[in-house]
């Protein structure tokens, strides 16, 4: 269970596993995405075990920028294992039809599934298992991604907002995740730390030096021609807001 396809993989787990567990209220409306998905989707979000929204602020990337990292899921998490060897054995699999394969063999793996991508807003269902204290978690997860730019949706800083919907395949496992959430806040805020420490060195790295990221992505030898040609038209070619 991961979502930010890369980069929205690493803003669910700081949804996932946020120490306060808050009501999520996502802005975009997402009851008639969700029906087109059907039951499984909609009960995630009608019957949830964790509800909870976050939000990353003032990104020093566009919204469309910002957007493509989301779009590009393989570059996004390549470059988020350059800025941060911690992730190196974290990996993703883009599928041609859109969806993800995601695994961190620390003990999260899932499947990935765009359901919706408009204008500053995507909305993806996952599902997969989550360990936790020696522990494994099966469940369902809706994750609304919505983003904005300072002006108009083109200019730094972007404020990020993750609402998710979490619904554990087991009622005992769900009121255990809870107790997890409760009992061991300081491992929860350390996970936490990481990956959003990740989403910002990213983001760092395509504003203060994308010369530089290019070069890394390039070395690595992971990335096709089309996707650097597209973060090159994206970061470079284009002109800075």
């Amino acid at each position: 269970m991961k979502g930010l396809r890369s980069f929205l993989a690493l803003s669910l787990l700081v949804s996932l596993l946020a120490s306060d567990w808050s009501p999520a209220s996502a802005v975009l409306d997402i009851s008639g995405i969700l029906e087109k998905k059907g039951p499984r989707a909609q009960e995630v979000v009608s019957r949830p075990t964790i509800s909870r929204v976050s939000e990353l602020s003032r990104l020093p990337v566009s919204a469309r920028q910002y957007e493509f990292l989301l779009d590009h899921p393989h570059l996004s998490i390549l470059l988020a294992r350059i800025c941060d060897p911690s992730l190196d054995l974290y990996s993703i699999e883009v599928r041609s039809d859109g969806s993800s394969h995601v695994n961190d063999p620390a003990g999260l793996a899932g499947e990935v599934e765009p359901l919706y991508a408009g204008r500053n807003s995507r909305v993806y269902f996952i599902t997969g298992h989550y360990e936790l204290l020696k522990m494994r978690f099966h469940g369902r997860m809706v994750l609304v991604a919505e983003y904005a730019g300072a002006s108009a949706g083109e200019g730094p800083p972007v404020k990020a907002t993750t609402t998710s919907y979490i619904r554990i395949d087991s009622a005992v496992a769900g009121v255990v995740a809870k107790m997890i959430a409760l009992l061991f806040p300081r491992k929860v805020d350390a996970r936490i730390d990481r990956f959003t420490r990740a989403v910002r060195l990213v983001a760092l790295a395509v504003h203060d030096d994308p010369a530089g990221a290019y070069r890394r992505l390039a070395a690595s030898r992971e990335i096709g021609p089309d996707e650097l040609s597209a973060f090159n038209r994206m970061f470079l070619k284009s002109s800075r807001p």
